[in-house]
C-alpha cells in the first residue's frame, strides 16, 4: 500500500502539518499473519521532507506505529504487529545534523531532533522496517507523525498514514499498460496480477469517471480502444471488515503523443478558452536590493485532469538580475519545475510546465521570485479537465513569506 499526505491549505490555531509525508508497504497491499507460527513478513518505507523553499522551526519529530511488545496475544485490528521485537530497522537517513533520541522510547515509537532545531529545504527523513510479523487480524492500522513546535509557538497537526490489512493471499499488483505511451488514436492493453480476491470488490475509473463493472469485477487485459488524451487507469478494491471498507488502489497512465495536449506552446488543442480554468495568477512585487519572495498553494482536482503553466520575466533595465521557478508536486507523479531567468540580455523569457492531478488528489503548487526593482515576473497556470467536469480546482494559499528583503 501506499499513501501521501501533504500538507494541507487553511491555517488555524493549530498550525498544519509542515511537511509531505509518504509510506508504501511491500508486499502491497498488506497481508495478514495466518498465525502466529506461519506469520506474514512485511516491509515499510516511510519518507518525510521539507518540499518548500523555506525552513521550519520544531524541536522534534516523532513517528508512531500501533504495535505491542512481544505477545500474540494483544494481537488486535489496529495493530500493525504484536511482536514489535522481531521488526529490524536495517536502514535509517536523516538529513545532515538530524539526530536520533535513543531514551526510553515506547515500543513502535522513534524520535529525531532537527540540526539547529530547524529543518531546511529538501531536508528529507527515510525510515525502513523489516521482517514486521504482520497482525492476523484483517482491520487498518494508522501510522502517525507528530511534531513538537518551540515553547511559545503554536502547535502542529499530527499526519496520519491509514494502512489496511487484508485477507491472507490476496494480492493485486503489476498494474501497467504493455506500451506506456501511445500514438494519438492508438490503443494498448492494460495487464495486472490478482489473487485471492472472493471477498473484495472493485471500482474502476478511466480519468476519474468510474466505468461500471458486470458482477463487481474485471479481468485483465483490458482493451482501452484509441486514445487522442493522456489517460489516468486506476483499480481501487475494497474488502469490508465490521463497517470498515480496506481501501486499496494502484493506478497507471497512458501518455499520448500528439494528442489533444500540447505542452510546449500552452495551447489546448480542440477546447475551446472557456474550457480552460484559469486556477492562479502570479505577479511578483517589486523588491529593492536583490530581495524575493514565496507563494505556496494546494489545488484539489474534482475528477482527473493537467495543469498547465506558462513563466514569464522581463529583462528589466541594466540587464538585472532574477529569477523566477515554479514547482508542482503531485501524489504518484515526479515533481516538475520550471524556471526563467533574466540578466540574460534576451529581453523576455518565457517557459511552460505541465503536470497531470489525479481525481481527488493535491497538487502542491510552490512559486519562487528573486528579482529586482526592474524586473516583473508572471506566472499563470490553468485547467484543462480529462474526465469531463469542467469544473476547476480549489487552490488555497497556504504560506507566502518575503525571503532575503
Amino acid at each position: 500500500m501506499t499513501s501521501t499526505i501533504a500538507p494541507p491549505s487553511v491555517g488555524t490555531e493549530e498550525r498544519n502539518f509542515p511537511f509531505r509525508s509518504s509510506i508504501s508497504t511491500h508486499p502491497a497491499p498488506m497481508t495478514v499473519s495466518e498465525s502466529s507460527n506461519a506469520p506474514t513478513k512485511a516491509s515499510l518505507d516511510l519518507l518525510i521532507s521539507n518540499d518548500g523553499f523555506s525552513r521550519i522551526e520544531f524541536e522534534s519529530l516523532t513517528i508512531t506505529f500501533a504495535v505491542a511488545g512481544n505477545d500474540w496475544g494483544e494481537d488486535a485490528p489496529s495493530i500493525l504487529t504484536p511482536v514489535w521485537d522481531k521488526v529490524s530497522r536495517p536502514k535509517l537517513e536523516l538529513p545532515p545534523g538530524w539526530t536520533e533520541v535513543t531514551g526510553d522510547q515506547e515500543p513502535g515509537q522513534f524520535t529525531f531532533k532537527p540540526a539547529n532545531k530547524e529543518a531546511g529545504p529538501n531536508d528529507a527523513l527515510r525510515l525502513h522496517l523489516d521482517d514486521i510479523h504482520v497482525s492476523a487480524i484483517e482491520g487498518i492500522t494508522d501510522v502517525v507523525v507528530s511534531i513538537e513546535a518551540p515553547d511559545g509557538r503554536p502547535g502542529f497537526k499530527d499526519a496520519t498514514h491509514s494502512i489496511g490489512k487484508f485477507p491472507t493471499g490476496f494480492e493485486l499488483k503489476n498494474f501497467r499498460a504493455d506500451d506506456p505511451i501511445v500514438e494519438n488514436g492508438r490503443s494498448t492493453k492494460l495487464n495486472w496480477t490478482v489473487n485471492g480476491d472472493h471477498n473484495v470488490r472493485y471500482q474502476f475509473f478511466v480519468n476519474g469517471v468510474e466505468k461500471k463493472l458486470g458482477g463487481g469485477r474485471i479481468e485483465p487485459p483490458f482493451h482501452t480502444g484509441p486514445l487522442h488524451t493522456t489517460t489516468v487507469y486506476e483499480i481501487v478494491a475494497e474488502h469490508q471488515v465490521g463497517n470498515d471498507w480496506l481501501p486499496y488502489s494502484d493506478s497507471t497512465v497512458v501518455q499520448v503523443h500528439g494528442g489533444d495536449i500540447t505542452a510546449a506552446n500552452a495551447l489546448i488543442a480542440g477546447l475551446r478558452p472557456a474550457l480552460l480554468k484559469t486556477l492562479i495568477s502570479f505577479e511578483s512585487q517589486e523588491v529593492i536590493g536583490g530581495g524575493g519572495e514565496e507563494a505556496k498553494y494546494e489545488c484539489q482536482g474534482p475528477g482527473d485532469g493537467l495543469v498547465v503553466g506558462e513563466l514569464s520575466i522581463s529583462e528589466g533595465q541594466e540587464r538585472a538580475q532574477a529569477d523566477l521557478e515554479v514547482q508542482l508536486t503531485c501524489k504518484g507523479f515526479a515533481p516538475v519545475a520550471a524556471r526563467v531567468s533574466a540578466g540574460t540580455g534576451g529581453g523576455y523569457t518565457r517557459q511552460h510546465i505541465i503536470m497531470p492531478i489525479p481525481g481527488g488528489e493535491v497538487c502542491e503548487v510552490r512559486i519562487k521570485a528573486e528579482n529586482s526593482s526592474s524586473t516583473t515576473g508572471r506566472v499563470k497556470l490553468y485547467w484543462v479537465s480529462l474526465s469531463g467536469d469542467n469544473r476547476a480546482p480549489s487552490c488555497e494559499p497556504f504560506a507566502a513569506n518575503p525571503t532575503g528583503a
